[in-house]
């Protein structure tokens, strides 16, 4: 411990607690026994450590204790300390619904494995020992089947490790029958020899267990191999910083997917002091841990104290409670570090005037909530009441919403020992309240250590609902009460100050009066900004007073915790007068291209955003024109809501090297708002399209569209309207940029920089910039809180000057894809001396630009015509159920507003049958969909137009030639009698070790009635109990999931029905499944046993080719892979059934045919699952991931196995995998496909624990 540490010392308390002196009302001060509490401080061990220290403070014991908090537990006399000090380890953990505890066993002096009973609360000591030697300090992990254990001896505060004192793990499986834990079979083996301060460990995605120490001044680790068990030698983190005080600790957090964290602290006195945290990617050698960063730094900002969690669903956000070594009042004493992305932030739990100590957090997953635990000062009323003291106090919680961290002086006792100190809270590693985690209706557990009396002390919350008891608000509404003139056609909307249950938000607890008539409206609710929607089925009456509320109490509105709103909500607000109403004239806040552009692609769409909700009737090709000189170019335009954006889609590719003028047109004939404002003037812009074939280089300047800072000081506050953008690490500190590169679709970026000037604030480090993927954000409303991920850097700035211009390369390959859209970049740093740039608002002499170089036209690439490769109902069909939709499939993606009701009709003779037509990109699928039934016994033509005015892929080629096709309806009461079949389940037939977790499937040959499709129809049983479970069907591919309502039981057989007949699943039209289709599973055994290997044949697999790009080989009998032409390999396996399960080895199986390759073909992870077997082609290939294997040299009609990167298929269990393979080669390889048979079909082999 450091001496600097804020305690206030009761002196003359301590004396006279210590000579036995009499105070207030005759009571001894001296110590005494109460019930079977014992105090086995002697006196004259007390006077020995105040003579030392002269920081004791003797607790005072009382013959009652009426302001106890929590639980008294059993005794931990013999040993010390049990709960560990410095927070980094954990000493619980919940399984098969119980909570279990590694506790002292007084009887044995062991450490035995306790089981808590929630009902007497209660431990319940198994007999199961977890370590003899007293005096040792423990971490748990259980990791779903298998109880890890390490124990070593401690040394004190601020003494080096000693060596010869092994530091040891145990492993134990679990029979979930007994409840009981076994020791495994050589489980005792040695981490390291040291007795050390603290010690922790995690298991990565490959099996292998983790372990960190300090040791030597030296921050030190240790892994096992994958059997999880056998430790290798102990070695030092690779990086400088990792050199250390003696006074400093570690710890490890499994995160990622697929990496191993770890943290430390570093005191040595200089401005490098921080905690810091490197990480190791699952697989890589064990020495390979990326270069430290700083999630604080600076003298005083770091502690010895520690502990991590994961927020599993979210990728890479880590949380840390630390305590830090300010002394001054307001400066935080124990923060909450949070990671997202690359980011590090630092929010204060308590300041040093609160006097916290010994921190804990948790993540409780079901109210989304961050609870963290620590020592504070006891309550009044208490024996020591408020005294700040190392030597302990009592554990309270603060929490706070994991999405806008921010906790207060607010705080909850937990546990309060009301004559002792109590101290050194811990809890589990797992998240709280999570099925992922096996923690599903945990509640919350903690466990301390009065260390007086030598007791547990714990806190049981069953209903774990803790955290978040804070009833939701209306933050604000729209009209706004006592609002005047609001349009007749006005939503009514409520904004929450928090998530809500979206249950709750209905017609029912949202409405809307006239006087005491109710208006007829749907309510929706949205989790994008928490507001409530309530849209009238019918124009409000005009000049009308409305009053909305919004329900309070036990029947209305709740958060996402089931607070309840407070008090109602009511507002009011008159409607305009008829012909009243809103009469600002709308303007365009925007234009792509923007006003002078060079170097445009003859490909663009040119657009223009409105500041207001347009009336979509009157953008139209009349009032939103292009021209060359005084020629109108043919176009279509729409308009879309989402963003106020009407698109001017040329009929044909604009002209190279030409000057274009767009005009959006003003006044009676123009465009107009919904509330009937006209544009005051025309807007006019000018741009000029790129050369043809690229001609000279261009060179294109862009200004920022948007441009903003966010600081983890202020994290809800928003910076747009600032003249400076703000980088740095104390507080941290990221700008924000947006370029609008839409015109430069099919460009080729030669050189790009980015030019920024400094502002009055330079800098001595580095910033880098960094791609952002999601460019939803805005000027006006990004806040730290509410700030996208960085990603890659492409480029560096620094060090750097006041008031200076800097012009920064970037990585041409960073930039390629962005062309053609939106391109936002990020700026962090790792220094924290600020480097404070000018805005966009500080005029555009001094604006962030980008400097492009590009070459190409735009007007290459794809010249193919779109094709249609299928309809539904075929072309002379018979007997087609007269309430079919009509359906055109293409060949490749197309422009969807094309796709209309005039560009696909449906004619019965010469009379256009009234249908709405939708297109889904999802299989590039145009749906027509008569308004009513088709007529009996007709004769239907459906055509989907060609040509200028037909439909037109996204590259804007045009369908040849116009597809016509014919169908007849059934007679009256006839039409398709063909009863459905299921052609496939999962788990598959006589499926093994499958996940309790799993949901069961079937796949129907054609398209079902949903309707019919319900938990009477698909059942699931054990023996003759049916399994309770929700049923759900989706018309995508025809799958009826049924999905148990618990986990199903380990090592049991199920058997699954469709129910066939009258009272079965039927087609949509009306055809029952002939025979009930039945078939059988078994789940894995409880904790997995064994492990388990299971072979997958592919569900599909099929090859593309770029020499034909439009052709699908799915019923081809081989797989190419070859650079020349280009053909990329396509498989998927079907996981869905192994959720829960962990993958201990991959091995992907494959047979050459009769061509084999010198070269080396790479298998890699495709994220785009919903490519089909008979659907893809080149044009239509999705993109190639990670590589996770190679395969080469290969010969001819020879059996292959491959290895697969284990790490790499982390989070692919419980769905479908994909597959891609290419190559480098020019020599194709052929591989034997599923369509040659099941014996060369590839396979996927995993063995699973």
């Amino acid at each position: 411990m450091k001496i600097n540490r804020p305690v206030k010392w009761l002196s003359q308390a301590l004396v006279l607690s210590t000579l036995g002196v009499r105070r207030g009302g005759g009571r001894s001060a001296g110590l005494r026994l109460r019930g079977s509490r014992k105090l086995r401080l002697p006196a004259l061990l007390t006077a020995l450590l105040l003579a030392l220290c002269g920081v004791l403070v003797v607790p005072v014991t009382a013959s009652a204790a009426p302001g106890d908090v929590g639980v008294e537990g059993p005794s931990h006399s013999g040993t010390g300390t049990p709960t560990g000090t410095k927070r980094a380890e954990s000493a619980l953990w919940f399984n098969d619904g119980l909570w279990w505890g590694n506790l002292w066993d007084t009887a044995s002096s062991d450490f035995h494995i306790f089981r808590f009973n929630a009902a007497t609360s209660s431990w319940v000591n198994t007999g199961v020992a977890t370590e003899t030697r007293a005096n040792t300090h423990h971490d748990v992990l259980w990791d779903g089947t298998t109880l890890y254990v390490a124990s070593h001896q401690f040394v004190n505060d601020g003494l080096p490790a000693e060596p010869n004192f092994p530091t040891l793990m145990r492993r134990y499986s679990y029979n979930s029958s007994t409840k009981t834990y076994s020791l495994l079979a050589q489980s005792s083996t040695i981490i390291n020899n040291y007795k050390v301060e603290t010690l922790t460990i995690d298991k990565d995605s490959t099996g292998r267990v983790w372990a960190t120490w300090q040791q030597g001044n030296r921050i030190y680790l240790n892994v096992t191999g994958t059997d999880g068990k056998t430790w290798g030698t102990p070695f030092q983190h690779p990086a400088s910083l990792s050199n250390v005080s003696v006074d400093d600790t570690s710890a490890l957090i499994a995160f990622g997917p697929g990496k191993m964290g770890l943290m430390w602290s570093r005191q040595v006195g200089g401005s490098t002091d921080g905690m810091y945290w490197s990480y190791h990617v699952d697989g890589a050698s064990n020495t390979a841990w990326t270069t430290p960063v700083a999630a604080v730094s600076g003298q005083g900002s770091s502690d010895d104290h520690m502990n991590l969690k994961w927020l599993d669903s979210s990728g890479d956000r880590v949380f840390a409670a630390i305590k830090t070594s300010f002394t001054s009042a307001p400066q935080p004493l124990i923060q909450l570090l949070a990671l997202s992305g690359t980011t590090w932030s630092a929010h204060q739990i308590a300041p040093v005037s609160e006097c916290p100590n010994r921190v804990i957090v948790l993540i409780d997953e079901s109210t989304q909530r961050l609870r963290t635990f620590a020592t504070y000062p006891k309550p009044s009323g208490t024996t020591n009441a408020g005294v700040c003291t190392s030597s302990g106090g009592a554990i309270y919680e603060k929490s706070s919403p994991l999405n806008n961290i921010s906790f207060t002086t607010a705080k909850t006792a937990r546990i309060v020992d009301a004559d002792q100190y109590v101290h050194n809270v811990t809890s589990t590693k797992q998240n709280l309240n999570s099925a992922a985690w096996g923690t599903a209706n945990s509640g919350l557990l903690v466990l301390a250590d009065v260390n007086a009396t030598s007791r547990y002390w714990h806190y049981h919350d069953p209903s774990g609902g803790g955290g978040d008891t804070t009833a939701p608000t209306v933050t604000g509404t729209s009209p706004t009460d006592g609002a005047t003139g609001v349009a007749v056609t006005a939503n009514v909307t409520g904004t929450f100050s928090e998530a809500m249950n979206a249950s709750t938000v209905t017609s029912s607890t949202f409405t809307l009066k006239a006087g005491t008539t109710t208006v007829p409206a749907a309510v929706t609710y949205s989790s994008t900004g928490n507001v409530a929607t309530l849209n009238p089925t019918a124009d409000l009456t005009a000049n009308t007073t409305y009053t909305a509320t919004i329900e309070s109490g036990p029947t209305g509105v709740k958060d996402v915790a089931g607070n309840a709103l407070a008090t109602d909500k009511t507002w009011t607000f008159t409607t305009a007068p008829a012909g009243g109403g809103d009469t600002t004239p709308p303007t365009v806040t925007g234009t792509s291209p923007t006003d002078g552009a060079t170097g445009v692609a003859v490909t663009a769409n040119v657009t223009g955003t409105f500041s207001e909700a347009m009336d979509a009737s009157t953008v139209t090709s009349s009032t939103f024109t292009l021209k060359a000189g005084t020629t109108t170019v043919p176009a279509a335009v729409t308009y879309s809501s989402t963003g106020n954006v009407a698109t001017l889609n040329p009929t044909a590719d604009l002209t190279a090297n030409t000057t274009y003028t767009a005009t959006i047109e003003s006044g009676p004939t123009g465009v107009k708002d919904v509330a009937g404002n006209a544009l005051a003037t025309d807007k006019t812009w000018t741009f000029t399209t790129a050369s043809a074939g690229g001609g000279t280089p261009e060179t294109v300047t862009l200004t920022a569209t948007a441009d903003s800072y966010v600081t983890s000081a202020a994290p809800g506050t928003n910076n747009g309207t600032s003249t400076l953008l703000g980088v740095d690490n104390s507080p941290v500190e990221i700008t924000y940029l947006k370029f609008d590169l839409s015109a430069y679709a099919g460009r080729t970026i030669q050189s790009a920089t980015l030019q920024l000037r400094s502002a009055g604030s330079g800098s001595t480090g580095t910033q880098n910039i960094k791609l952002v993927a999601d460019d939803s954000w805005t000027e006006t409303g990004i806040t730290y809180s509410l700030r996208p991920a960085l990603g890659t850097s492409i480029g560096t700035l620094g060090p750097t000057t006041t008031n200076t211009n800097y012009n920064i390369p970037l990585t041409v390959s960073g930039l390629t894809g962005e062309l053609g859209q939106q391109l936002s970049l990020g700026m962090d740093t790792t220094s924290g001396d600020g480097l404070d740039l000018n805005s966009k608002e500080a005029g555009s002499t001094f604006a962030p630009k980008l400097v492009l170089t590009l070459s190409g036209s735009g007007g290459g690439g794809d010249t193919t015509a779109p094709t249609v490769t299928g309809t539904s109902p075929t072309d002379g069909a018979t007997g087609v159920a007269v309430t079919a939709n009509v359906t055109g499939t293409f060949s490749e993606a197309m422009n969807a507003s094309t796709v209309t009701s005039s560009t696909f009709t449906l004619k019965a003779g010469t009379t256009t049958v009234p249908a709405a037509v939708t297109y889904s990109s999802t299989g590039n699928v145009a749906t027509l969909n008569p308004t009513a039934d088709l007529t009996a016994n007709t004769t239907y033509t459906a055509t989907i137009e060609s040509g200028p005015t037909g439909v037109k892929d996204v590259a804007g080629n045009a369908l040849a030639t116009d597809k016509t096709w014919t169908f007849t309806t059934a007679p009256a009461g006839g039409g398709d009698t063909t009863p459905p079949t299921v052609t496939g389940t999962s788990p598959t037939d006589g499926a093994t070790g499958v996940a309790v977790t799993a949901n069961v499937t079937g796949t129907f040959s054609e398209a079902m009635d949903a309707s019919t499709v319900t938990s009477s129809t698909f059942t699931l049983k054990a023996g003759t109990t049916t399994v309770p479970a929700a049923v759900t069907y989706s018309s995508t591919g025809n799958v009826a999931t049924l999905n148990p309502t618990a986990d199903l039981t380990a090592n049991t057989t199920y058997t699954a029905t469709i129910e066939s007949g009258p009272t079965g699943v039927k087609d949509v039209a009306g055809n029952a499944l002939a025979t009930d289709k039945t078939w059988t599973f078994t789940t894995a055994s409880a904790g997995g046993g064994t492990p388990e290997t299971v072979t997958l044949t592919a569900t599909a697999d099929s090859y593309v080719t770029s020499a034909a790009p439009g052709t699908n080989n799915g019923t081809s009998t081989l797989l190419g892979v070859d650079n020349s032409p280009v053909e990329i390999t396509y498989l998927k396996f079907d996981l869905s059934a192994y959720a829960g399960r962990t993958i201990q080895s991959a091995t992907l199986q494959l047979r050459s045919a009769g061509s084999g390759s010198t070269g080396t073909q790479n298998i890699k992870l495709v994220a785009d699952d919903s490519w089909t077997e008979t659907g893809i082609t080149y044009s239509l290939r999705p993109a190639l991931g990670t590589s996770i294997g190679t395969l080469g040299p290969t010969t001819t009609n020879t059996n292959y196995n491959i290895p697969l990167t284990v790490s790499g298929l982390t989070g692919e269990l419980g769905q479908q995998l994909s597959l891609g393979m290419d190559t480098t080669s020019g020599d194709g390889l052929d591989l034997n496909s599923k369509e040659t048979g099941s014996t060369f079909a590839p396979k996927l082999i995993l063995t699973l624990s």
